[in-house]
């Protein structure tokens, strides 16, 4: 019961939100995983029942993928998130419910004011989102937001660039899924709860695809990112308390 309370339920949230909205469920689900986990555990967690997403991405935008644009940003991310995955692992978890909880504030106000500028990062400033996006997906297992303004930049045209970001995610998604298994992180008692967190993301994208048409997307979003603001505003301060 405890794994559909805490897995199930967000993952299926997650699920609805990223189909009406198209933005991450990764995000999502790292503000009630932390409820019942540690924060190590839940980036784990959320980013191995994202790659039922990302795998269903990659099948589907297989023939734009730009593999060229892959390779070099994904040697770097992957080499950074392993550093900051067993950099968690040595941080105190209260510490680390802090810092995420900081991490979803500067998230959600990135969200709500800067994630519609058009930026197109190069030389240090690409190096540098690579580098963060790594850290971040290291730690909390959301490294998206930096690297979607990466790619955006890189690629031509919305095919490309979803099939090429997508597969980017899988590489890495799979690779830090196994490193955190090899590490002690992610054990053999969480997969029957990933698993079950899989089914209820894709149950959850299910039902979006069935009302999405009938809502407004664009105040879902804008609701969505003041509660990922105030979950983390709760995580610092339950946890100082």
């Amino acid at each position: 019961m405890e794994m559909i309370g805490y897995i199930l339920l967000p993952a299926f949230v997650a699920g609805i939100i990223q189909g009406v909205t198209g933005f991450g469920a990764g995000v999502v689900m790292m503000m009630f995983l932390p409820l019942q986990f540690s924060v190590v555990q839940s980036a784990g967690v959320s980013s191995a029942i994202c790659m039922i997403l990302c795998a269903a991405m990659v099948y589907r935008y297989r023939h734009t993928i730009n593999f060229k644009k892959i390779i070099g940003p994904a040697v770097l991310y992957l080499f950074v998130s392993s550093v900051s995955i067993l950099f968690a692992k040595m941080i105190d978890q209260n510490i680390m419910k802090i810092i995420l909880g900081i991490f979803l504030i500067v998230l959600s106000l990135y969200f709500l004011f800067f994630s519609k500028n058009d930026i197109e990062p190069k030389g240090i400033v690409a190096l540098l989102c690579i580098i963060i996006s790594g850290v971040c997906d290291g730690l909390f297992g959301i490294g998206g937001p930096l690297m979607v303004i990466y790619f955006l930049s890189k690629t031509k045209g919305k095919e490309e660039y979803l099939g090429t970001i997508q597969c980017f995610f899988l590489i890495n998604v799979v690779y830090s899924t196994a490193f955190r298994v090899i590490n002690g992180i992610l054990t053999v008692d969480l997969f029957g709860g990933i698993g079950l967190g899989m089914v209820g993301i894709l149950l959850g994208l299910w039902i979006a695809n069935k009302i999405v048409d009938k809502l407004d997307a664009n105040l879902i979003r804008k609701l969505t990112y003041v509660v990922i603001g105030l979950c983390g505003l709760s995580n610092v301060i339950t946890t100082l308390l």
